[in-house]
């Protein structure tokens, strides 16, 4: 019972910000109109970045994954085991400083990787585990595969503390030193937000750049890949 109110604790942090970002595109537990559907779970009937279910991931990932008191425990194929723990007794406390929860929320079962929640009282985040080693790798959101399948990017945007981190990320799903991973994390001045749109084929992600400054503007910007690099493409 109280893991189930912890839980909608952190979900009633990001309430107001998902009111706000939602009402257009009626998409529940989201922060943006065009939440990926990639790597969610045999069974998971939700829609947004935040409603998916963990207990479908469990009985599909098998012997990889099982929750153990109030941790989650992998066990990675080359045999080690790794535990992430939830900390209750900071989440039960009057202040939740220090307050954190791990959920496992996704399965890439092309390329073996696992994508776990990680929630804290205000936001949350997300780490890509791969499932051979149990190398992980922090992004903002639920990843989208690009259309040949070699790429997943995560792009999040909020404004205060209830929300994700503001950034991007883009991850090979096959890892090869010729294939980097890139990330990018606004800067306290940032001038804009920026929402995932679309891939347009294998080397350009579609943003919608929204200004913090008003009077607000909308514009079409871009992640490019050129000479092996991926790049930002910020609105002029």
């Amino acid at each position: 019972m109280m893991a189930s109110l912890t839980r909608l604790a952190t979900i009633a942090a990001f309430a107001f910000f998902l009111i706000c970002a939602t009402a257009s595109a009626g998409v529940p537990y989201s922060f943006t109109d065009h939440p990926s559907q990639d790597g969610r779970c045999v069974g998971d009937q939700g829609v947004g970045e935040i409603d998916r279910s963990e207990k479908a991931c469990l009985a599909q990932v098998g012997d990889l994954a099982q929750r153990v008191g109030h941790g989650l425990q992998l066990k990675f194929r080359n045999g080690k085991t790794r535990i992430y723990l939830d900390e209750e007794a900071k989440c039960q406390s009057n202040d939740a400083d220090g307050c954190i929860k791990y959920q496992l929320t996704g399965y890439f079962p092309e390329h073996d990787l696992i994508l776990l929640e990680v929630d804290y009282w205000e936001g949350a985040s997300w780490l890509l585990v791969r499932a051979d080693t149990g190398d992980d790798t922090a992004i903002v959101a639920p990843p989208h595969y690009s259309p040949d399948r070699h790429w997943l990017v995560s792009v999040a945007s909020s404004v205060g503390p209830a929300g994700p981190p503001n950034g991007m990320d883009i991850v090979p799903s096959i890892r090869t030193p010729s294939l980097k991973e890139w990330h990018y994390r606004a800067p306290d001045d940032a001038r804009w937000l920026y929402e995932f749109t679309g891939w347009e084929g294998n080397s350009r992600v579609k943003l919608l750049a929204s200004s913090l400054s008003a009077p607000e503007q909308k514009v079409s910007s871009s992640i490019e890949r050129h000479n092996g690099e991926w790049r930002l493409r910020e609105p002029r």
